[in-house]
């Protein structure tokens, strides 16, 4: 019997040792649910963007300071109908710290559809706390067009292309920057009008995709950029736009943060009513919503104000629409590169019913 009750008090003894930790173990779980839950946590970064009117224009436009190499911040033009970063002269007197500029001729194509040439440089390139993990391309604009002149006279000296389709030597710069800042970023603009200020301009890098989008698109995959990061068409995603009475369309479409005018362009088009200037007449509703959808996600009348309602008629060429900034205004755009997903959020406007 001594030895029964002995054996049993032992067992009894390591089941409670195993079944209840001690107070280093519960120091330690916790400790690790803490470090785990850190880890989980998602690192985001938003940088204000301010809002200039366009030269010239009656739209505006989306800013934002950044930093080239070792420079100080340089206000320059948030734009994704291309990839890179093109620096007008007058950005600095002779190149920073940790810039180099060479002597490799190129050019891009600017909002205003004329070519801004100029030459190859590399350098990293700093979004607030965060800078690239390599050099980064951009090109130093030679030359001073009327365009570049009247943003340099409003202090801004830059083009800064966050286009997901790439092209050329020019790389997105937003995708060399680490871990997840790289991978997801979105955008929303600011109008200049009484009763916006609750609602700043911000590039968010890191942003968690919504679970609430009004729309969202699957953009064509195209390859890998030099850094290896993934390319997507924004250029020819597919999207369903509808023109006064004609027809709903699904046609390639490209999303464009800088341009301030709606533009429809194909022989589709050609029945469309223009006024003299080849504008869409006042009065036209414009729908637009994602191929297959069920609804509306957004829609406007025409009318004249460009990075609003302005829509311009081209008759001729391959079908397709160009937006305007004004989704940049009207949603916050999420960009996801890792799956090549584009998300519409946080509309202004009611969401129509179809």
């Amino acid at each position: 019997m001594r030895r029964g009750r002995l054996t049993f008090v032992f067992a009894l003894a390591a089941l409670l040792l195993v079944g209840t930790p001690t107070v280093a173990q519960a120091d330690t779980n916790e400790a690790d649910s803490v470090t785990s839950s850190a880890a989980r946590a998602p690192v985001t970064i938003s940088l204000p963007i301010t809002t200039a009117d366009t030269p010239g224009r009656n739209g505006q436009n989306g800013i934002l300071a950044i930093r080239v190499g070792r420079s100080a911040p340089i206000r320059v033009i948030v734009a994704t109908g291309f990839s890179g970063l093109v620096l007008f002269p007058g950005a600095w007197d002779r190149a920073p710290s940790g810039v180099r500029v060479g002597k490799t001729r190129s050019s891009i194509i600017g909002p205003d559809g004329f070519r801004i040439p100029g030459v190859l440089g590399s350098a990293s390139m700093s979004f607030g706390g965060a800078t690239t993990v390599t050099s980064v391309p951009f090109l130093q604009a030679t030359g001073r067009q009327p365009y570049l002149r009247a943003w340099e006279q409003q202090g801004v000296y830059g083009l800064l292309g966050l286009g997901t389709k790439g092209g050329g030597a020019m790389v997105n710069p937003l995708t060399a920057l680490p871990g997840d800042l790289g991978l997801r970023w979105s955008l929303h603009f600011q109008h200049d009008a009484a009763g916006d200020a609750s609602r700043p301009g911000r590039l968010v890098l890191g942003a968690i995709p919504p679970t609430n989008s009004v729309l969202s698109f699957s953009m064509p995959y195209v390859g890998t950029d030099a850094n290896g990061a993934n390319l997507w068409n924004d250029q020819s995603t597919n999207a369903c736009w509808k023109f006064g009475v004609m027809v709903d369309m699904c046609v390639p479409t490209q999303f464009d943060a800088a341009f301030t005018v709606l533009r429809a362009k194909g022989a589709a088009y050609k029945r469309l009513p223009v006024d003299a200037r080849g504008m869409l007449r006042s009065g036209t509703r414009v729908d637009f919503s994602a191929p297959g959808a069920g609804f509306v996600g957004h829609s406007f009348v025409a009318g004249n104000q460009a990075s609003r309602n302005l829509v311009r008629v081209i008759s001729s060429g391959a079908t397709k629409v160009i937006t305007s900034n004004s989704l940049y205004f009207d949603f916050t755009l999420t960009y996801n590169v890792a799956t090549g997903h584009l998300y519409l959020s946080d509309p202004i406007r009611k969401v129509d019913a179809r």
